[in-house]
């Protein structure tokens, strides 16, 4: 309750009112007379399954004899720009010189069939001593578990779309940063206010079709495309609906593919002039992603591939023109963005007949000798922002990205929910810097853990 109270306070003068809600919500929550033994499975073991649109440890409840856990996960990282790098997104996260990012989690389950749940996420990114930014987000749901076919989750949760953003806990992706397009043309950390409906059409296929508050398209940039559009979660915009089905297919032996899309309207029916004339922001707007992931061995495989388009961006720049004191914004009418990637643990091949040999019993909270491993792995990326471009539109001021990078890096997993991490981005952008030149390399340094 100390710890509670203390960042009730930060929260105060921080003037962030919603979550003193979140952790009084919390508090209310959890029962005051639970028993010695329902304390000690607080913070159980992690079984490493999955619920729908949540990653291993916000899944915990889901899969724990105890009414109330608590789980998480911490990561932190320095980023080394080796030549120029691009700030116009003014989205320090994906400029950043160092990140520390922490999310608890707290879930109840006073029955069976209903999971409260809440969370808390703080991210603070820094861009040397230029610039700063810290963020919170909060996500508090009600999840109704009515059948193996279908469940109801009411609240700020996670939208259904790419891979990452359903599973952005550090032990589940290899590189220091999140991959390139599932920062910047599927935009990850995407929580939003909205309805999910989900469950299993058979054992192997699993579905959701979820409904969330519209984008804000005044906060769109030309240069992260939807990302900007996301941010205040707690915005309150139903002057248009985002519409957002998936399915992931597991019948094969350790493969699981994915397939998701979000469609929605971009401008809320806002009123705009355009050639004398007034007229309604109503763009339609498609994010159609899709995902192969395989393991075999000591390999790991994984494909995504998305698409992207955007109506009417004519209209869009005008209304963020007219409606802001920024400059209009050209958004990509056409956006694409794809990505390759091997991984192969190679501490077997280190150990050679030693693993065999290797005992459990030199365990430790940091170590496992059992769940050691090395993997090493290379990343191809290729990603566009502005494939195609309004006619409209071409001689304005436009922030482009044509990005193809190669991410090669290497992790260490002193145990299983632990993970150290190093690797080195190539960059090959051809749509040049203001200054003529072209973003140099980067080297990256992290690590993150959950619990």
């Amino acid at each position: 309750m100390i710890f509670i109270c203390t960042l009730i306070k930060k929260c105060k003068r921080m003037r962030h009112i919603q979550f003193i809600t979140l952790f009084s919500l919390v508090a209310l929550l959890r029962p005051f007379n639970i028993c010695a033994q329902e304390k000690s499975k607080i913070v159980d073991t992690l079984t490493y399954e999955t619920q729908a649109g949540l990653p291993v440890a916000a899944s915990k409840i889901y899969f724990s004899d105890s009414k109330f856990t608590i789980s998480g996960f911490g990561e932190t990282s320095y980023i080394n720009y080796l030549g120029p790098k691009d700030t116009r997104s003014q989205d320090v996260e994906l400029y950043n010189t160092n990140l520390q990012r922490f999310v608890a989690y707290a879930a109840y389950k006073p029955m069976n069939w209903m999971v409260l749940y809440a969370e808390i996420f703080a991210e603070l990114a820094n861009d040397g001593n230029r610039e700063w930014h810290l963020e919170y987000l909060p996500e508090v749901f009600v999840d109704f578990l009515i059948s193996d076919y279908y469940n109801v989750r009411i609240g700020t949760h996670q939208v259904q779309t790419g891979y990452i953003n359903n599973n952005d806990e550090p032990i589940l992706f290899y590189s220091v940063n999140r991959p390139e397009v599932e920062r910047i043309i599927i935009p990850s950390q995407w929580i939003d206010l909205g309805i999910m409906n989900y469950g299993n059409l058979t054992e192997h296929l699993k579905w959701t079709f979820s409904f969330y508050q519209g984008l804000d398209p005044l906060a769109l940039n030309g240069g992260t495309w939807l990302r900007g559009g996301r941010e205040n979660v707690l915005r309150f915009n139903f002057n248009s609906l985002i519409v957002n089905p998936s399915l992931t297919y597991t019948g094969l032996k350790d493969t699981e593919l994915g397939f998701n899309g979000v469609w929605t309207r971009l401008g809320d029916n806002a009123s705009i002039i355009r050639d004398g004339q007034q007229v309604k922001a109503n763009s339609h707007t498609y994010l159609m992603s899709s995902y192969w992931r395989y393991t075999l061995g000591n390999w790991t495989f994984m494909t995504l591939g998305s698409l992207g388009y955007i109506q009417d961006t004519e209209n869009l720049h005008a209304l963020i023109e007219q409606r802001t004191e920024r400059e209009g914004q050209v958004l990509g009418e056409n956006v694409y963005g794809y990505y390759a990637e091997v991984g192969y643990d190679i501490l077997p091949l280190i150990r050679g007949r030693r693993s065999k040999d290797i005992k459990s019993k030199a365990k430790s909270r940091l170590y496992n000798p059992k769940e050691v491993k090395l993997p090493v792995f290379v990343r191809y990326e290729r990603l566009n922002t502005h494939r195609t471009i309004s006619p409209e539109l071409v001689d304005e001021d436009i922030f482009l990205s044509d990005l193809t990078a190669i991410t090669v890096g290497l992790n260490f997993n002193p145990k299983r929910s632990i993970v150290i991490k190093a690797n080195y981005q190539f960059r090959i952008n051809s749509a040049l810097l203001p200054s003529g030149e072209t973003e140099g390399d980067r080297f990256e340094l992290g690590m993150g853990f959950i619990f």
